[in-house]
């Protein structure tokens, strides 16, 4: 009895598993790499709860131990979805601020190449006006 609500556990964290997944990545919480690991882990999910064979072993132990197992595996998930959130909100904000850090060289040399232009042309009016005394 309780194998078969595990069963339909399974499946049920397995569906919400790829749609939160697709939430994520569609509102950009998510990149996409993470998003196709999850969306793969909840269709294994789906298939170990659909198909009896694969979950035989939930009739092998005893139905505390696999209850057990299975909210100790739903709070590892969530963990584990919420790590790879963060991740992906870290890898976002590492390039936009690569992109800034390029931005920024591009116009450091312009300025260079600005403050050597006003310096030959002061060294120049310098040496003119050295010349004439």
């Amino acid at each position: 009895m309780i194998s078969t609500f595990i069963r339909i556990g399974f499946v049920l964290i397995g569906l919400v598993l790829m749609a939160v997944s697709f939430w994520m990545n569609s509102h950009k919480k998510i990149i996409v790499n993470f998003a196709v690991v999850w969306e793969l882990l909840g269709l294994v999910l789906i298939c170990i709860g659909a198909f009896p064979g694969f979950s035989e072993w939930t009739k092998w132990v005893g139905s505390g131990t696999s209850l057990g197992l299975f909210c100790v595996g739903a709070i590892f998930l969530f963990e584990e979805v919420r790590t790879s959130v963060i991740l992906s909100q870290l890898m976002l904000k590492n390039r936009e601020l690569a992109m800034q850090v390029a931005l920024l060289n591009q116009e450091n040399e312009f300025i260079v190449k600005e403050l050597e232009k006003v310096t030959k042309t002061l060294e120049e009016i310098y040496e003119e006006d050295t010349v004439c005394r």
